[in-house]
């Protein structure tokens, strides 16, 4: 949505400001966005000109452990939380390819998601939508939609990609993943990415402050973490190889769509069992 036309169909979705998940979208080369929203964009880009393929590749490694999840884990159902905007090889895309009876649940509060999000998925019968705050996972698990779709007796696959940088707080977000986790039989799995500021004054710290500066406008509770503090989101899990690490090291070819800032090095990415 490159222009104001539709505006009378979202009259919960504030245009005045830029918006997270449209800029997301954006990055993803979506068009559900506002000219606020490419204005940030283009600020973003200034800083860190190879942050579109970041997001892509951060897209393509959810793409890679869903196949693993589905394939050695024998996964069918899975959360999606914090799923953002519907654009290419959305989760229950990739999944269906794979096992078209499988089921997705996708989660998200921002309106503007919702709104697109249970359009797009009006007709479908193994896919559906739940606006609620994933921060609270005792009422998305208790959530009818959640109920009657989720068979909690099996293994699900829990995806929180590049969502838990707009949770503040680090218990609150421990909570996020472990409130999940917590509720699922073992055999599920999580897929996690996070950004990364290790606040130590080296290039990576001035980078990742400089990123978080950029997007603050559309994120105002934005709280990149320390590896240390993404590591402790995951204790207790059991990492499958190659572990907690970033994009980079997790997938070589990232590295080289996404030099020369090493934007890709901003990014830790793990695959847990429990």
């Amino acid at each position: 949505m490159a222009d104001g036309s539709r505006r009378s169909f979202l009259p919960d979705v504030d245009t005045s400001r830029p918006n997270a998940a449209r800029v997301y979208d954006l990055l993803l080369g979506g068009k559900n966005n506002f000219e606020v929203d490419r204005q940030l964009y283009a600020e973003l880009i200034k800083v860190a000109p190879e942050i579109p393929n970041l997001v892509r590749e951060n897209r393509r490694w959810q793409a890679r452990m869903i196949e693993t999840m589905v394939r050695d884990g024998g996964v069918d159902q899975f959360l999606d939380l914090g799923c953002g905007l519907p654009t290419a090889d959305n989760t229950h895309e990739v999944v269906q390819r794979l096992n078209p009876r499988a089921t997705v649940v996708y989660v998200d509060n921002d309106p503007t998601v919702a709104t697109h999000g249970l359009a797009l998925l009006a007709d479908e019968r193994t896919v559906h939508f739940v606006d609620a705050d994933l921060t609270d996972p005792a009422a998305v698990l208790g959530d009818p939609v959640v109920e009657k779709a989720l068979d909690l007796s099996r293994p699900v696959g829990v995806l929180e990609g590049l969502v838990l940088h707009h949770v503040p707080g680090q218990e609150r977000a421990r909570q996020a993943v472990v409130g999940y986790l917590s509720a699922m039989v073992p055999g599920s799995y999580l897929a996690l990415t996070h950004p990364i500021n290790p606040r130590d004054g080296g290039r990576l710290a001035d980078f990742s402050a400089s990123v978080e500066d950029a997007l603050r406008p559309a994120v105002k509770t934005i709280a990149f973490r320390t590896p240390a503090e993404v590591a402790e989101l995951v204790e207790g899990l059991e990492l499958l190889p190659p572990g907690l690490t970033t994009i980079a090291d997790s997938c070589p070819s990232a590295e080289q769509s996404a030099k020369p800032t090493g934007v890709t090095r901003l990014v830790l990415a793990a695959l847990a069992r429990k």
